[in-house]
């Protein structure tokens, strides 16, 4: 404490103070707010923030996300020592402002703080939030955790007495959402100020509600005044670091580092520049026929195929008549098709002759052909310089269904077979064990692909560990139903290489709106067997309907086989084998803000049955942020701890840190607990994210990058 009022003292004696404007500050919840309090404020769209805060004996670990302009999200992992042990906590947090400021009214949020989880600080609050000059002052009403101190009767028992009371501790194996006890009980009232001393330090003070009891009582903490203190530095836009003075007694620090899906650390994407549109000489003659000439088209090809491999687009089909061009493509580079499409038609408007007035581009993506999108030339000659250009050319662009495409007739020479493979270091976490909450392991991942022919592809990929923090006794799974991942342990800790997957997968178009999907092999590192999938989704529908049924058997832990062990506690037993049928029934829909729901509904691992709901916001660059909920027929006490399957995921593009253009994407799953109800396959490629790229809605979501 001595230590904090000497670095105060030194900020106030350096003679002249010039205040900044007010900023965002995070407290030690990883929430916008003071100290510990939350204010009204929220992060800029799209905001993710990642941050540490330690204080005494507990450690809060908080990943938050700014999901709209006006909700914002957090998952939280906390270690809390207690006498004898030590508490590992997991919390989501959600807020919502209401009402944003003007120059009478404050902003006001309501939130929910642990609203899922074993309710360890769990409260609900008001908040109102003032810009006053350069201070921006908070007030606002707490209940549960943040009425402890100083508490009076709940103002909302007018409404109903109901809201007079409210229990304690969190119901069965924790997790679930407790909203029968929120806005309920004593509240408190909360206030505090944040006030920028320079561009880069901010001093914040705040009167708070929250009394530690727990803390208190478990003889870590010395509760002397309801008055907390911080200093926040800002060491750069994206980094803040903050010293905070709790209750008169504790010392702690807050890091927060942060980033923006919108923003790529690099600036705008270094796109290669692309070859201008060429346009005709109307005055050329050209002979009727030309496109029966084997010799021309076998020319064009010879031309095109370097040029678009040189731009990360391969060729696999060009159709030719006297007035129509059209190019069957995949576009290994861009994670925008619209961009890749526009480079396409450009250059073909190089080299086809001047009696083509119709190019047509049919982007596919792993042997599927989701739609065709035809250009008339004359807009690409008119519309590549003008400041409305990429809006006028799509407006004379039509999207059509490319299930009717003859692909075959279309074909162009050594296409197939195609074989790439990469080899490189790979990292892999294994999350929230209490006994190692954070696992690392650190190896070279080999992975290749065999295309024989178009819609047939093969995959396979093997990892090596290198080195890890493991431990050499794993935990041993504690359910009472059947371990479909809760040994998962057992497969990430296997010894020598193994073999991950090795799939063959067979994609076709049954017809008009249909996608199809055949696999075989290793179709996971737990599963192997056959899966097949079929979708409809109709080219300009932002709806989607999907059917994929699996038959599958669990592996050996070490990957060569599938006899997998049974876990006891004394160790490795004897082999056993586990198979199931495992399918749903899935429903897409895209919504016009990036927003992207999906409804599972169907038979799981462990044989339950119940209902997945995924909610992810997509940005145009490729970032993708969501998370997702299952409920099944497994009670939340079979269940065992978190009571239902739950987590948070995120897709990352490469392009985006790298500031070059490539379609490889990071995946990043959070499951704060890894159980076995409501389990999936881990299957890759399903047919709607490899589709709804080259589909209407998408396109005009990417379109303002078809003439980068």
């Amino acid at each position: 404490m001595k230590l904090f009022w000497a670095v105060l003292s030194c900020i106030f004696c350096t003679g002249h103070i010039s205040f900044a404007e007010p900023r965002l500050t995070y407290n030690s919840y990883g929430m916008p707010g003071l100290v510990d309090m939350p204010s009204a404020q929220s992060a800029p769209d799209a905001e993710l923030s990642f941050s540490i805060s330690q204080a005494g004996k507990s450690l809060r670990n908080t990943l938050m996300f700014q999901i709209s302009p006006r909700l914002t999200g957090a998952f939280r992992y906390s270690s809390i020592e207690r006498p004898g042990s030590t508490l590992y906590d997991r919390s989501f947090d959600l807020r919502y402002r209401l009402l944003d400021e003007t120059d009478r009214r404050p902003a006001i949020a309501v939130g929910l703080q642990d609203f899922i989880g074993t309710g360890v600080y769990s409260g609900e609050y008001i908040a109102a939030s003032k810009k006053l000059g350069p201070v921006v002052a908070t007030a606002g009403i707490g209940w549960g955790r943040l009425a402890s101190h100083n508490s009076f009767d709940n103002p909302l028992g007018l409404i109903s007495s109901q809201f007079d009371s409210r229990s304690t501790g969190f119901t069965g194996t924790g997790g679930r959402i407790e909203a029968a006890r929120w806005f309920r009980g004593p509240a408190a009232i909360f206030a505090g100020v944040a006030w920028p001393i320079t561009d880069r330090v901010t001093l914040k003070a705040e009167y708070s509600a929250d009394a530690y009891t727990q803390e208190v009582s478990d003889g870590h903490f010395v509760y002397r005044s309801p008055v907390n203190l911080a200093l926040d530095y800002q060491i750069k836009p994206t980094i803040q670091l903050t010293a905070y003075a709790q209750h008169g007694d504790e010392i702690g620090i807050l890091a927060s580092l942060t980033s923006n899906p919108k923003h790529s650390p690099n600036g705008a994407t270094r796109d290669p520049a692309p070859m201008p549109v060429l346009p005709r000489a109307k005055a050329l003659v050209v002979p009727a026929g030309w496109s029966k000439i084997p010799s021309l088209r076998s020319a064009l090809i010879t031309a095109l195929t370097p040029a678009l491999h040189q731009d990360g687009i391969q060729l696999i089909g060009l159709s030719l008549t006297d007035t129509v061009a059209i190019a069957t493509v995949e576009n290994h580079r861009y994670q925008s098709q619209p961009q890749a499409i526009g480079h396409v038609a450009r250059l073909l408007s190089n080299v086809l002759p001047a009696s083509v007035d119709t190019i047509a581009v049919v982007p596919m993506v792993k042997g599927i052909a989701g739609s065709q999108v035809i250009l008339p030339r004359d807009a690409l000659e008119a519309h590549e310089t003008t400041a409305t250009g990429a809006a006028d050319m799509r407006a004379a662009t039509i999207v059509t269904d490319a299930a009717a495409t003859d692909h075959r007739a279309a074909a162009t020479d050594g296409v197939y077979p195609q074989f790439s493979w990469s080899f490189g270091p790979d990292a892999s976490a294994s999350l929230f064990d209490p006994d190692n909450p954070v696992a690392l392991s650190l190896g070279a991942k080999l992975a290749a692909e065999w295309v024989p022919a178009r819609g047939i592809y093969v995959t396979g990929t093997v990892r090596q560990n290198i080195v890890d923090n493991y431990k050499s006794t794993p935990r041993y799974s504690d359910s009472i139903i059947t371990h479909v991942r809760s040994d998962s342990t057992f497969y990430e800790r296997a010894n020598g290489p193994v073999l991950q997957d090795l799939t063959a997968n067979y994609r076709f178009r049954p017809g008009t709106d249909l996608y199809g999907q055949f696999s075989v092999g290793y179709l996971e590192r737990m599963y192997g067997g056959l899966s097949a999938e079929v979708l409809w989704k109709p080219v300009n529908s932002k709806f989607g309907l999907g059917f994929e049924v699996s038959a599958v058997r669990q592996r050996s832990f070490d990957g060569l086989g599938f006899a997998p062990l049974t876990v006891t506690t004394a160790g490795l037993g004897a082999p056993r084998s586990y198979d199931t049928i495992t399918g749903h029934f899935s429903g897409y829909y895209a919504f016009d803000n990036g927003l992207h729901a999906q409804v599972d509904l169907g038979r799981y691992l462990a044989k339950d049955w119940g209902m997945s709901l995924h909610l992810n916001r997509e940005f145009l660059n490729g970032w993708k942020v969501g998370a997702y909920a299952t409920l099944t027929d497994i009670s939340f006490d079979d269940f065992g701890e978190g009571s239902f399957d739950k987590g948070i995921f995120m897709e990352i593009p490469t392009s985006w840190s790298i500031g070059r253009p490539s379609r490889v994407k990071r995946s990043i799953v959070i499951q704060p607990l890894l159980r076995d109800g409501g389990a999936k396959l881990n299957l890759a490629d399903r047919l709607y994210d490899l589709v709804r790229d080259t589909h209407e809605p998408q396109l005009d979501a990417q379109w303002g990058r078809f003439w980068r």
